[in-house]
């Protein structure tokens, strides 16, 4: 059962055992301006932290309330976990957690949802928090922002639309009274940069045009067209547009199912192509994955032949894919919908899901290199220089033309390897050039980064200076490590005048940094470490930003522990045989399961709870001939339950069956995990 109870209160059933109670906010990382990056994950992480306080159930007892929040990219959840009389007992403070105060200087902010293609972001939604999502960066007075923050989230004040959910009817209305009528404040038609917001608005309705400058017009127009943009993750194929619906949900799935029948006549595998969405207003953006990296020369052939055809979907498809739609929209979607402003989804018909797909092919942008395979970027925007191509810019072949300034590394150490790399700031560009020696000679390496696309300049500790770009290049080095560097700051700080500055904590001690800052003198080796090892981390967080922990599969034997990507770990004991009545053919078998949970489960389309999650439905046993033996319940039989990071749950599995002898126990969870226990010796050999 699911229903609304006024305008801002849903209810609803599911397979918890658990009594949930939560509210969404219609505010995300979209929302957050680049200079505020951090505000929203630093506020929603101090009603955490207040709300998973113990309370008071009276004759002695106390409740541990669970308390999950989501940071998406345009909205935002806080959920209670629990009993019943927890959860009522500590959502009843939520109203009063709403000051500023709250704010501390011990609350860290909380890991916000990354974008599977932050720069594909950027070309849609302009420039926001979200492209920074996979760097740990934050404002340098991000808490002073939190604070000023808690008072808009606060659903009494009206200023940010709000949903709030439960599963128990009974606590309907529970700190925040059920709203009859209206429909709460305006949703915001802009994104955090003032780009444009996409879709059907009541306000846009109304007055039949769109509140928007010419700029953001142009901006959305040049963002949003067809085209190909390049990126280095090779996992990523393609993204693209679909309603926030019923029938976008439909759409987003044939599409993938078309892209991996694409594959599969290319000779690939079909099974390879994985789907992944982020929200985007009143639209679903679709990223198409490859699990196994394709050869270019295939890439090319799949992601043309596939923007030919993807709207050819067979009929039958198309209507397997609205019976699937026909049991209405998921409790969340509805509630997102809510608080964006978008109308109650009626559900999906085959001419919605078409309608959808041939939309699709107007928002298509294809991973491929723009320069290299077809025409311009989305929009015809010249895309910003290709990482490591190592163009010349301003400078031309002959070197400096007068148009920019050459600054040179001190003698005896750079960032590379041979004492040759430069810095040139010329009008509007910045450009960093090395060797590295290898055999037969060295290798030029340049990077170069236009103002104009810069995104934010993160400094560490050090001094250390990392410029990132529309495109997720990152530029580093250390303004210490060239000679004049009294005339090269003020180039600098011409350059990257108004640009947003982040802090990025690397664990540095500030106070020690600044005493070698001033005893340094001509060779500044901990810099050049430094900046190296910011460059490197930075490299790397954006890279791993954009790959999920990877599906774990295991084979091992019983007694063995299985750790999960999120660090959960699993170990299974026993394979103990019960006596039965002689004349049963079938045997009990009983193993003893530990369950200890790790991290949050990073996929932008499962919960985070789903690798911290653990229930007897996720275990199976089997016979040698792979026949499953039934669930049998016990007294210590193990418990679904949800922990948090750290606990852990113990419990028996007993399962009845024929052919036991050489019993294994299988471990299946919605992330794809997949372990295999064995009895000893019969673990399979690995191919």
């Amino acid at each position: 059962m699911t229903g609304w109870a006024g305008t801002n209160w849903q209810f609803f059933d599911d397979e918890d055992t658990q009594t949930r109670i939560g509210v969404t906010f219609g505010l995300g990382l979209l929302d957050e301006e680049v200079a505020a990056t951090g505000s929203l994950s630093m506020a929603l992480a101090a009603l955490r932290t207040e709300l998973a306080r113990p309370v008071e159930l009276g004759a002695g007892r106390t409740g541990f309330p669970e308390v999950i929040t989501e940071l998406g990219a345009d909205t935002s959840t806080l959920l209670l976990r629990g009993s019943t009389e927890t959860v009522a007992a500590a959502w009843r403070r939520l109203p009063g957690l709403f000051a500023g105060w709250m704010v501390t200087d011990q609350i860290a902010p909380i890991r916000p949802e990354h974008p599977v293609w932050p720069a594909d972001l950027v070309q849609r939604t302009g420039r926001n928090a979200a492209a920074l999502a996979g760097v740990q960066v934050t404002a340098s007075d991000v808490r002073e922002r939190a604070r000023a923050l808690l008072p808009r989230l606060d659903p009494a004040s009206g200023r940010t639309r709000t949903a709030f959910f439960t599963t128990d009817e009974s606590l309907v209305g529970a700190g925040f009274p059920v709203q009859e009528g209206g429909s709460g404040p305006a949703p915001v038609l802009q994104w955090a940069d003032g780009t444009a917001k996409r879709g059907p608005h009541p306000a846009r309705a109304a007055t039949g045009t769109l509140p928007e400058g010419p700029d953001a017009l142009a901006r959305r127009a040049s963002g949003n067209g067809p085209g190909m943009l390049p990126v280095s993750e090779a996992s990523i194929m393609l993204s693209t547009l679909v309603p926030r619906s019923a029938a976008g949900l439909a759409a987003a799935e044939l599409l993938r199912a078309q892209l991996s029948a694409t594959a599969a006549h290319a000779g690939q595998d079909p099974a390879t192509i994985g789907l992944d969405m982020l929200g985007v207003g009143a639209e679903f953006c679709v990223f198409l994955l490859t699990k196994k990296p394709l050869g270019d020369a295939v890439r090319q052939r799949v992601l043309r032949e596939f923007s030919r055809t993807m709207t050819l979907v067979p009929d039958p498809w198309v209507e397997d894919a609205v019976r699937e739609t026909g049991q209405g929209l998921s409790p969340r979607l509805s509630r997102e919908r809510r608080v964006l402003g978008l109308d109650d989804d009626p559900g999906a018909d085959t001419g919605q899901v078409r309608q959808a797909l041939i939309d699709a092919t107007q928002s298509l942008h294809l991973a491929l290199e723009p320069e290299t395979h077809g025409p311009g970027t989305p929009g015809g925007r010249k895309h910003a220089r290709p990482r490591g191509r190592g163009e010349k810019g301003a400078a031309g072949r002959g070197g400096n033309t007068g148009r920019e300034r050459i600054f040179r590394t001190l003698p005896g150490g750079d960032l590379t390897t041979d004492g040759s790399a430069t810095l040139a700031i010329g009008q509007g560009t910045l450009r960093l050039a090395s060797r590295s020696a290898g055999h037969g000679g060295s290798t030029r390496h340049e990077q170069l980064i236009e103002a104009e696309s810069i995104l934010a300049v993160l400094v560490d500790p050090a001094g250390t200076l990392a410029i990132i770009d529309d495109d997720q290049q990152v530029l580093t080095f250390h303004p210490l490590l060239f000679r004049r560097h009294r005339a090269l700051q003020p180039c600098l700080d011409r350059l990257l005048a108004g640009q947003p500055r982040l802090e990025i904590n690397n664990d540095a001690d500030p106070t020690a940094i600044r005493r070698r800052l001033g005893r340094a003198k001509r060779f500044p080796a901990w810099l050049l470490a430094g900046a190296a090892a910011l460059g490197v981390y930075l490299i790397v967080a954006i890279a791993m930003a954009n790959i999920d922990d990877p599906q774990v599969s295991e084979r091992i034997t019983i007694g063995e522990t299985a750790q999960l990507g999120n660090g959960t770990s699993i170990t299974a004991t026993g394979f103990d045989r019960r006596p039965t009545a002689p004349d049963d053919p079938e045997s009990e078998v009983a193993v003893m399961v530990r369950f200890c949970a790790g991290s949050d489960t990073r996929k932008g389309d499962l919960p985070p709870e789903t690798q911290r999650s653990v229930s007897p439905a996720d275990f199976g046993m089997y016979n040698d001939r792979l026949l499953a033996a039934r669930p049998i319940d016990s007294g210590s039989q193990l418990r679904r339950d949800t922990l948090q990071q750290g606990q852990c749950a113990v419990g028996e599995l007993v399962f009845k069956g024929a052919g036991l002898s050489t019993p294994r126990l299988a471990y299946k969870n919605p992330f794809g995990d997949d372990v295999v226990w064995y009895s000893p010796g019969q673990v399979p050999a690995k191919p």
